[in-house]
């Protein structure tokens, strides 16, 4: 009997380890694309400069790619879906759920006169763009029962002219391992209809499972709040920040939550003024659902959609852009917004379509929307419609310029639209020992981690901790005989070139759990075979004007990548690096090429590429 007691105990503990160590995934494949109003449905399979494509964070560095089975675009709308392996579920534009065979789950969402806005025809066949608004939606699972997701959504009410009423209501759907493609349970429940931002935003529950639902007023000064538990959605509060309201109050901007739940961030803008737009930001109770201790700063926006926010992975820094600059504040400071350091100021690059010969209509490469990936870098968003790169924040949970933000380095493999995918904190677990701690799902932590390699020393790299629910403690082992380190993102020298298991554990008073990493750096070898380990990828292919060249699973000693013509003539030599690399090849011909990947006298890999 004590036997039986002991081995029911232990089967119920890995049933509750899993609900929340496997929660985990769900956000890893960014979704993106935008078609242009010109553009038919023929041209799509020829033309991988337009249409769909991912960030899929599965991989280290993660892979972009070009989805030519997609046809669903996010003119700014988008949220979406993973099941707990990262393999896309379900996703949404605002106006349509699809799954992920790309078909219908629901056909139509949120019907409205924006849904008729934003839906174009083509010989018959609809072409539902997305929703344009930021955030205007999310998908979230059912607190307390598997497959089963709501995708919230919000409704603008194009008759008022400065479109102060809108809705905020969701749909339910079902898709699991029985059902792959997915059924609708039902639709366009509304929750509120009030003179809402249209931006929304979730943050888990205290209690691991369940979650709150953040809906900002457009007056710039108040949130409503939602709970979202096993009965279904409740309004919970309405929280005023005691400020006076923002007038005219039109613009809109994005509201996040702290990767640790205890801080949440919106933007308000007032209506196409330069002046009078406001970031306010308080701390947040995940227990009772309550925001207090209210601060705001005034920001400069000349463009009422121009104002991005987001949170670094450890929680310490907040960030906000401007289209222009990008400002960090420390949220460790008693009075975090008077902390304001400018970590980038914006350099002015266009991009040009490979199309616009005549160069007569780049697209401005700023800082508009922010997104915090499971990578631990922060994506930027421009403001333009069209264009084809991003920004990105590469180490956020650093103090001032040594965030480094990186400008127009995310080269995308289709043509986007302004906006991020909006998604939760999915690796955040209950509040451990709170009194709404009620379900026995503590925190075991999970040990992860990225490296990168020094440019000038491939010996030295940088590893980045990205380990969640609640580690307490770290410790590196780096298989090379050196001393086990503590510290939680160090930088390590290799003693030579070599292959060596990298391992991280972390630990809090519930548990340990430790990853292990294969890390290949040079060769030592002597034979002229590929080093098996690389990974190489490259996009696109047809190339226009820019090739993206990926390098994982090994870093060079000396990378260089050599691309020939079709006489064997070398026309481009580039120095790369573990990580992506961008490529420029606007100034060949068209036509086939070549290209190889060596390290020193080692041949990494080769392929072909044709260039258009």
């Amino acid at each position: 009997m004590h036997f039986m007691l002991k081995y029911i105990f232990i089967i119920f503990y890995i049933i509750l380890f899993n609900i929340t160590v496997l929660s985990q995934k769900e956000d890893y494949i960014w979704l993106y694309g935008d078609e242009p109003y010109d553009t038919v449905l023929p041209d799509r399979a020829a033309d991988t400069t337009r249409g769909a494509c991912n960030i899929d964070f599965n991989y280290d560095p993660p892979k972009l790619y070009y989805d030519p089975k997609r046809f669903l675009d996010f003119v700014s709308c988008n949220s979406s879906v993973c099941d707990n392996n990262g393999k896309i579920l379900a996703y949404t534009n605002g106006m349509v759920i699809y799954n992920q065979y790309d078909r219908a789950i629901a056909d139509t969402i949120n019907y409205s006169e924006d849904w008729e806005y934003d839906n174009l025809e083509y010989n018959g066949v609809s072409i539902p763009r997305g929703i344009l608004g930021i955030q205007y939606a999310l998908m979230l699972p059912e607190p307390g029962k598997s497959g089963r997701y709501y995708a919230f959504y919000t409704t603008r009410d194009r008759s008022d002219i400065f479109y102060n009423n809108y809705m905020i209501r969701y749909a339910l759907i079902e898709v699991d391992e029985n059902d792959k493609e997915g059924k609708l349970i039902s639709k366009d429940t509304k929750i509120i209809q009030d003179s809402l931002s249209g931006s929304i935003t979730a943050i888990r529950h205290g209690n691991g499972r369940d979650w709150w639902l953040i809906a900002p007023r457009r007056n710039g000064v108040e949130a409503f709040v939602f709970l979202i538990d096993k009965a279904g959605v409740h309004y919970h509060t309405k929280y005023d920040t005691g400020f006076d309201p923002l007038l005219p109050a039109g613009g809109i901007g994005q509201v996040y939550g702290s990767p640790d739940g205890n801080w949440v961030s919106w933007f308000v803008g007032g209506e196409l003024t330069a002046v009078g737009s406001r970031l306010v930001l308080t701390k947040f109770d995940r227990c009772s659902g309550q925001l207090f201790d209210p601060d705001m700063i005034t920001v400069d926006s000349y463009y009422r959609f121009g104002i991005g926010t987001s949170f670094s992975h450890n929680s310490r820094f907040l960030y906000m852009c401007n289209m222009d600059y990008i400002y960090q504040y420390d949220l460790l400071d008693a009075l975090p917004l008077k902390t304001e350091k400018r970590v980038a100021t914006f350099d002015g690059f266009l991009y040009f379509f490979p199309y616009d010969t005549l160069r007569t209509f780049g697209r401005d490469v700023n800082f508009c929307y922010m997104g915090l990936a499971p990578d631990g870098r922060i994506y930027v968003s421009p403001s333009s419609a069209s264009t084809r790169m991003m920004s990105k924040i590469e180490y956020p949970d650093e103090a001032g310029e040594a965030c480094e933000v990186l400008q127009h380095s995310v080269f995308m493999p289709t043509t986007i639209s302004r906006g991020i995918p909006n998604f939760p904190h999915y690796r955040l677990g209950p509040l451990d020992g709170s009194p709404c701690d009620t379900l026995g799902l503590d925190n075991h932590p999970v040990a992860k981690y990225r490296y990168e390699a020094d440019m000038y020393n491939h010996l030295r790299l940088r590893f980045t901790d990205l380990s969640y629910f609640r580690p307490e403690t770290w410790s590196w082992d780096f298989g090379d005989g050196s001393p086990h380190v503590s510290t939680q993102s160090p930088y390590h020298a290799f003693p030579k070139n070599g292959t060596y298991q990298v391992c991280l554990t972390v630990s809090n008073e519930n548990s340990s759990n430790t990853v292990c990493r294969t890390i290949t750096i040079g060769t030592s070898s002597s034979d002229d075979e590929p080093i098996s380990s690389a990974d190489v990828a490259i996009f696109p292919n047809p190339v226009q004007d820019h090739l993206v060249l990926t390098l994982s699973e090994y870093i060079p000693a000396h990378g260089l990548l050599y691309i020939y013509d079709i006489t064997g003539r070398p026309v481009i030599t580039q120095r790369i690096y573990y990580g992506q690399n961008n490529v420029d090849m606007s100034g060949l011909q068209a036509g086939m090429y070549v290209w190889q990947v060596m390290d020193g006298s080692h041949k990494v890999r080769e392929g072909k590429v044709v260039k258009m």
